[in-house]
């Protein structure tokens, strides 16, 4: 599932390229990291292949180790310009561009808007967790699976 020539060029593609501005941060063969213009917090990151594939779990097994080692080198950064948070978190939720990416972001507290907006269970007003008979239920149709 690589990169169709066909398709067209996504906005990270067109960043890598210099055909649109992007505060490039690092950049290696396999991949570039840019600040997102939508950041939860200050030096919100993306981790992002050169290669044009939609899907995260569609790279191959070298280049998607990359993105997480370099991740993992952009949150040592994060922790030293931005001391100030206790936590670095990464999200990959797959929407907005069909381009693999990895998100990785500092915050001092719970982050309210993020993968939570996306919640599926119900929550009751006794608890914000989902009830057992609902884990359930989901374990049984991944067992099944």
């Amino acid at each position: 599932m690589g990169y169709n020539k066909t398709m067209q060029d996504s906005i990270f593609t067109k960043i890598s390229n210099g055909e649109i501005p992007g505060e490039i941060i690092y950049q290696d063969d396999t991949c570039f990291v840019i600040l997102s213009i939508e950041p939860f917090t200050d030096g919100h990151m993306l981790v992002i292949p050169y290669e044009q594939i939609d899907h995260l779990w569609d790279l191959d097994e070298k280049t998607y180790h990359h993105l997480f080692d370099v991740a993992k080198k952009m949150q040592t950064i994060i922790k030293r310009a931005y001391p100030e948070y206790p936590r670095i978190g990464m999200l990959v939720e797959g929407f907005g561009v069909p381009h693999a990416h990895v998100h990785v972001y500092g915050y001092k507290y719970p982050l309210e808007k993020t993968v939570v907006d996306h919640v599926e269970w119900k929550k009751t007003a006794d608890s914000p967790f989902a009830a057992a008979d609902q884990l359930r239920a989901v374990a049984e149709k991944l067992r099944a699976a």
